[in-house]
């Protein structure tokens, strides 16, 4: 592994432009888990992700990162949520010392369940950008209004 690149630099909290969380636990082999927290739409609770990462990443360059979430969860009281939906997330991580600062940076896929006749309509794409800190209301509100060429997947579920 890169002697500049350890597993804890992943770990734990990070927020989208939306406030939304993604919450990841790492292992040395590249593994990726954890729990993603909708801040928009009408999700409940946080769904599980499951997504890998380089584990030896090149030098001076971003590290490859990806992750996958079901949009489907089950509330406490036992209730199921299914949105019919998996959105995958793919990207690089960049440290503090790139010229973005410390953030990962994504682009997304949202695929919903649809008849055969409208799978010309069952994906969408977008991008994310995550960071340490949680954005401001006046960030996120500005952030939704120039989301609207790329809706975000929670703002898509939430129409559906």
């Amino acid at each position: 592994m890169s002697k500049k690149f350890g597993i804890e630099t992943l770990s734990g909290d990070w927020y989208n432009q939306l406030g939304s969380t993604v919450h990841f636990a790492v292992d040395l082999n590249g593994g990726l888990v954890g729990k993603y927290i909708s801040a928009v739409g009408h999700a409940e609770d946080g769904y599980r992700l499951n997504g890998r990462f380089d584990a030896d990443p090149p030098a001076g360059e971003g590290v490859s990162l990806g992750w996958t979430v079901n949009w489907r969860n089950v509330l406490p009281d036992g209730t199921v949520n299914n949105a019919h939906s998996t959105t995958t997330w793919s990207g690089q991580y960049f440290d503090e010392s790139s010229s973005v600062g410390e953030r990962i940076v994504t682009n997304w896929l949202l695929t919903q369940s649809t008849d055969p006749s409208d799978i010309w309509n069952s994906t969408n794409v977008g991008n994310d950008a995550f960071t340490r800190i949680m954005p401001s209301a006046a960030e996120i509100s500005k952030a939704k209004a120039l989301s609207f060429g790329s809706p975000h997947p929670q703002q898509i579920l939430a129409k559906k």
